[in-house]
């Protein structure tokens, strides 16, 4: 009987080989296991296979600033722009989540933003969610104007299928 690495301290070798080459897109994404099927799936959709990977609690609103934690959203900016600039990425990809309006399952919200806004209804989050994300593109703008951003909200519908919506990226004119 074959026994996994884990049970027998066997090393695994695995048939993938290390890539020399650099990604030049990265995938900032919240850490919540539940839907990762789903969004490699998504990526997979959108021919994107080999990617940087920052997942978080919260994903995208990380990185943006709060009052429930500012030093941790420097942070994430900090290592941000430091994957921007050390990997020479040219393409970001920002992955919300939660449950879709008006009647996704509210299990599905994002811990990290319950957690930040205990109170908040769906819709308040999906708000914040929209502004965190434009103060995380102003961020990106101001490290590397030539980055292409683009942004997109995992929404967990009643029978739980997940639907990537689409979000603006674009700046306002005041920017």
């Amino acid at each position: 009987m074959q026994r996994n690495a884990e049970e027998s301290n066997t090393v695994f070798a695995s048939r993938q080989v290390w890539q020399s080459e650099r990604p030049r897109i990265m995938v900032v994404a919240c850490s919540d296991g539940r839907y990762q099927q789903s969004l490699d799936e998504f990526l997979h959709s959108l021919n994107i296979h080999h990617y940087d990977r920052l997942y978080a609690p919260g994903g995208p609103g990380a990185l943006a600033p709060s009052s429930f934690s500012y030093f941790r959203g420097e942070h994430f900016r900090q290592e941000s722009e430091f994957l921007i600039r050390a990997h020479l990425l040219q393409e970001i990809m920002l992955i919300f989540h939660g449950a879709a309006l008006p009647e996704g399952p509210k299990e599905a919200t994002c811990a990290d933003y319950l957690r930040k806004m205990p109170y908040a209804t769906q819709a308040e989050i999906h708000r914040q969610q929209e502004a965190d994300l434009k103060e995380v593109v102003k961020s990106i703008t101001r490290w590397d104007p030539t980055v292409r951003v683009r942004a997109f909200r995992a929404e967990v519908e009643r029978d739980h299928r997940v639907l990537f919506v689409p979000l603006d990226t674009q700046p306002p004119p005041a920017w």
